[in-house]
């Protein structure tokens, strides 16, 4: 009988919430006549025909890290640029990693490289760096977009855009109860991340339990980090709880009264699920003066930077000390009322960055289109 030719696409995400959007693209693809080869982290890898990297071998983040790093990255661009042009892929697929993912289009396209290439996730040209729009616009063919705001910073003759609406459109929102269980703590996704915010954390679990708070601690992570989390809570006197069974945070969620949240991905998680937070974060000295002097936005968190007001509290960089942070905690701790309007302000904003339709069906739709 007639047997259509298989399409292969090449997928590459290089972190954690790239690798979401991957795991959660494949799983609706039908692959009976799609083969699909590249980078991704486990999850995703069980789609994959051929994988040439996962997540855990890009730790580094920040312009001093990346720099210190770069040759090992070189490295991998050129091996994925010859598999790449070997395989003669009918899609490539980035998601996410503007950087890595921008260096290995470029090479590709320098290589004569003319299939179709699409972006998931803009980089964020509305924060800094805005000339990357025209680059993108050089290299892709097509950008799927997370806002609908970041439409207008995309209009290019040469560049389609589709957007898609952020993936916190699957999340649910969590029964509102009388009383909870856990403050949650959400170090990041990355190794960095988690040794640079850790003594942070420290400091609130010192507090929780010298001020006998009667709430334990729930922390989200994933496989790989697992280990990590374990070692350094060692020590800890607050009864904690380390989990890394995605299926099972649900659960645990419902019963979070605060979350002291890394600012990315995860803070809008937490924002949707209508739980009450904080969000940290800390970039390498050198790297904080460097966005200082070319960064647009004044926060960090996109619910802040869309309502252009602080509406839920984020302590940055050389902003982020132990007092500061335990100062705000104990503000939000007890007081119902900051806790109910925190979350009454991320609803009224939600909208603007949900779209109304799972962002995965729209991707997917999409890429059956273009191959």
């Amino acid at each position: 009988g007639f047997k259509l030719k298989k399409k292969n696409i090449f997928i590459c995400s290089t972190e954690q919430s790239g690798e979401n959007i991957s795991f959660n693209i494949l799983s609706r693809l039908d692959l009976q006549n799609i083969n699909v080869d590249g980078v991704s982290g486990e999850r995703s890898a069980k789609y994959l025909n051929k994988k040439f990297y996962d997540i855990s071998n890009f730790k580094s983040i920040g312009l001093v890290e990346v720099i210190l790093s770069l040759s090992k990255y070189v490295k991998m661009i050129k091996f994925l640029k010859k598999q790449i042009i070997n395989n003669d892929y009918d899609l490539i697929i980035c998601i996410d990693s503007p950087d890595f993912n921008y260096q290995l289009v470029k090479s590709l396209r320098k290589n004569n490289y003319s299939k179709k290439i699409i972006h998931i996730v803009a980089p964020t040209v509305w924060a800094w760096r805005q000339g990357r729009a025209k680059k993108f616009a050089n290299l892709y063919d097509e950008i799927f977009l997370l806002f609908d705001f970041e439409k207008k910073y995309f209009q290019f003759p040469n560049l389609s855009t589709t957007f898609v609406g952020h993936p916190i459109y699957h999340i649910k929102k969590r029964i509102n109860k009388n009383s909870y269980k856990y403050i949650s703590f959400l170090p990041g996704s990355r190794e960095n991340e988690i040794n640079k915010l850790f003594k942070y954390f420290d400091a609130l679990e010192n507090y929780i339990f010298t001020n006998k708070i009667n709430l334990k601690i729930f922390i989200p992570t994933l496989p790989h980090l697992k280990d990590l989390i374990i070692k350094k809570t060692k020590h800890w006197k607050t009864e904690t709880l380390i989990s890394n069974e995605i299926e099972k945070f649900d659960s645990f969620y419902d019963d979070v009264l605060i979350s002291i949240t890394c600012s990315g991905t995860a803070s809008l998680e937490i924002a949707k699920r209508n739980i009450p937070q904080i969000i940290i974060y800390k970039l390498n000295f050198i790297t904080e003066i460097v966005l200082k002097l070319i960064i647009k936005v004044r926060y960090a968190c996109i619910l802040n930077i869309v309502s252009n007001k602080m509406i839920i509290p984020e302590i940055v960089n050389s902003n982020l000390t132990n007092s500061k942070l335990i100062n705000v905690f104990k503000k939000i701790l007890n007081n119902e009322e900051e806790q109910n309007t925190q979350i009454k302000n991320i609803n009224h904003y939600l909208p603007s960055i949900e779209s109304n339709q799972s962002p995965y069906d729209i991707s997917v739709k999409r890429i059956l289109s273009l191959i």
